[in-house]
């Protein structure tokens, strides 16, 4: 890994071979990161409260517990990053980890260079999220009856607060600020995801599902975000 933290963020490194946990915790160790190592879910929910992490590495496949089932339950007690690490390349197995909680998912194996990537750039955005000064703060994004507050992080639909994932808000919040402006899927990955994205890209079709199936009126004639010519989305506002 060759990008180095400096503020000592925490990582748990949840995975039940310790080689993989190892390795991956020596080179979060020399980035600057403080690893902890879990080589059960369970464990490791029981100290995530106490603990806060700053991002948690989680397994899918463990011998004494389900990674999808420990993504379930860490969302009900914490909004902490989630990337998801595992051996299962099906794209039912990816959509379910999304649909549970999980921010991204890294197919076994993986290069340590493609990690910290991702590590480097989820990080990189919660504490942008964390430091971003409210005094200046851009004015909610008004459309009708939809209002996008981007100082509160929150999305207001017909007065009643609409429920979103955090990578949800990010994408609807992009889409809005560049209205009429048509994105590619690899685009929307550059700006929301914050990298170069390696893998399938149809997570943003399941994220912009998600958003049509909270912002529409009828999801399966959507009136805000719309898909251009099959390739691409834009916001209309």
């Amino acid at each position: 890994m060759q990008q180095t933290a400096d503020n000592g963020q925490c990582v748990y490194v949840v995975d039940d071979d310790i080689s993989i946990t190892r390795l991956i915790a020596i080179n979060l160790t020399a980035s600057g990161y403080q690893p902890k190592v879990f080589h059960d879910g369970y464990e490791a929910l029981d100290n995530l409260e106490d603990d806060c992490p700053d991002l948690v590495l989680l397994d899918l496949v463990m011998p004494n517990c389900n990674g999808l089932e420990i993504t379930r339950l860490i969302r009900l007690i914490s909004s902490v990053p989630i990337i998801v690490l595992s051996v299962r390349n099906e794209i039912t197995t990816k959509l379910t980890a999304l649909d549970l909680g999980a921010d991204d998912y890294v197919t076994k194996p993986f290069s340590l260079r493609e990690l910290q990537a991702r590590v480097s750039a989820m990080l990189r955005r919660v504490e942008m999220d964390r430091t971003a000064p409210v005094n200046g703060a851009p004015d909610p994004l008004e459309f009708g009856p939809l209002v996008i507050n981007t100082a509160a992080h929150e999305t207001t639909l017909d007065g009643e607060v609409v429920r979103l994932r955090r990578r949800e808000f990010d994408l609807l919040a992009f889409l809005a600020r560049n209205e009429g402006q048509a994105f590619s899927r690899e685009q929307l990955l550059q700006h929301v995801w914050g990298y170069d994205y390696v893998g399938d890209t149809r997570t943003v079709d399941v994220h912009v599902r998600w958003l049509r199936q909270k912002i529409e009126k009828d999801p399966s004639d959507p009136r805000r975000i719309l898909t251009v010519r099959g390739v691409a989305y834009r916001f209309a506002g």
